[in-house]
């Protein structure tokens, strides 16, 4: 009979030699797990295992996993139609700059003190009081709001006698259809008995001889005329004297802005860029001097636009703006320094000296192009949508989108096309529809 210390001791060499994987143990203690042969043992549960589209998916069985694998999904499912319901109810829109804030204390914190040009303005300058609100005080970027306010401005009863200039570079590009629809769309919108458009340029004689702008100087001479711009020459007698000789950059900007506000001083009258077309007489905005909104959305540093702009010949306004760009930095080609940025200057300025600024037309007057997607005009380049304002394009019943878009067009004054040269009118569209109609008006005007 074996004793208890034998037995001690086999127990001891057992636990210590490997056991094969199909061995049984025999010793009382050892385990009733067998090994697989790779080396793991034989499991007790086995998970259920289904397939999705040849995907094997575990279903775990025990009943706490289960729960937890149930609210995972109803979590996930409730953040989905959270999501569907979020972006189906409300409407969001995001616009993000980034400014230096070097540039924003140079060009925008820091005022300028003005010249006195306010102290002893020019007999020749009126200032008359205007009879018309053009300036609403709110940012109108909600429905047909912009729109409805631009109707409610009459037209002129007597419209006294108006220049219009603007302004094209030959040296840039050449003068084609694109640019004589801008004549068209004047010649066919403001009244000729008052009205004088003058075509500034630095290649007038070339524009005079152009088959694009020869058959207005012939049929409409007493309304249209090409003249030579000379930027040194108008600058003499102003804070601009000498500045102004070698401005002239490839996109024709910073000249550009120089220009009008020159001639502008000398001259008075309204500035458009060769972009934009006349829809509506202006002689009814011209009792208040201005510059047009940048956009719907009154950004802080873009909030102003010359590409339509009044004032009366040798305004303060103007000779206080020629201060600002004397006593700064020259601008860098291709920016707004002389543009955007300058009247935003002269606006903070002004009243930090205590004089009531120049008025500041609603976005949508000249410019119904820049605005939301729901509100603003459609894309002239672009065939006509299929809906606009929330109304099908055309409908059998009740008002269609187009019928809409007309009725709006006969409110706004001007529409801004942002240069686009190289682009082509979408044909049948609405800016080829509307064209039509200016061109019909000048072919009666010439038949009568």
């Amino acid at each position: 009979m074996a004793s208890p210390y034998d037995a001690a001791a086999m127990l001891r060499k057992q636990a210590s030699s490997p056991l094969s994987p199909t061995e049984p143990q025999s010793h009382p203690f050892a385990s009733k797990k067998r090994r697989q042969p790779g080396g793991g043992y034989l499991p007790l549960h086995r998970r259920r295992r289904t397939s999705f589209l040849g995907v094997s998916v575990g279903v775990p069985r025990s009943p706490q996993a289960r729960r937890r694998a149930l609210l995972a999904l109803a979590i996930l499912l409730s953040l989905l139609w959270a999501l569907y319901w979020i972006l189906t109810t409300y409407e969001f829109q995001f616009e993000m700059s980034v400014y230096s804030r070097r540039w924003v204390r140079q060009e925008f914190d820091e005022i300028l003190p003005l010249k006195g040009c306010f102290d002893n303005p020019s007999p020749s300058y009126n200032m008359t009081q205007p009879s018309h609100l053009l300036s609403p005080g709110i940012t109108l970027r909600r429905g047909m709001s912009c729109y409805d306010f631009a109707s409610t401005v009459a037209p002129a009863a007597a419209p006294e006698e108006l220049l219009y200039h603007t302004y094209w570079r030959t040296d840039l590009r050449s003068f084609g259809p694109r640019q004589a629809a801008t004549i068209e769309a004047f010649l066919a919108s403001q009244p000729h008995a008052a009205s004088k458009l003058i075509l500034w340029s630095n290649g007038a004689e070339a524009l005079r001889s152009s088959p694009h702008v020869r058959p207005f100087l012939d049929e409409w001479a007493s309304v249209f005329e090409v003249r030579q711009a000379d930027l040194a020459q108008l600058a003499v007698g102003t804070d601009l004297d000498g500045m102004v000789g070698s401005v002239y950059d490839s996109k024709g900007w910073v000249d550009g802005d120089a220009l009008r506000l020159l001639l502008l001083w000398h001259y008075g009258g309204v500035w458009m860029d060769m972009d934009m077309l006349l829809v509506r007489d202006l002689h009814t905005l011209a009792e208040t001097e201005f510059v047009g909104q940048w956009d719907c959305y009154d950004k802080p540093y873009f909030q102003m636009n010359g590409a339509i702009m009044h004032f009366r010949r040798h305004s303060p306004y103007l000779c206080e703006a020629f201060h600002i760009m004397a006593t700064s930095a020259p601008p860098e080609p291709g920016t707004f320094a002389w543009g955007s940025h300058l009247y935003a200057k002269l606006h903070r300025a002004l009243l930090a000296g205590g004089i009531q600024p120049f008025g500041v037309l609603p976005w949508c007057f000249t410019d119904p192009r820049n605005c939301r997607a729901d509100i603003r005009f459609p894309d002239p380049f672009a065939p006509d949508p299929s809906i606009w304002g929330g109304l099908p394009w055309t409908t059998k019943e009740g008002l269609s989108g187009r019928e809409v878009l007309e009725d709006k067009i006969r409110s706004v004054f001007a529409i801004h096309l942002h240069n686009q040269w190289e682009k082509s009118f979408a044909p049948g569209g609405y800016i080829e529809r509307l064209l039509e109609s200016c061109r019909e008006r000048l072919r009666a005007q010439i038949r009568a």
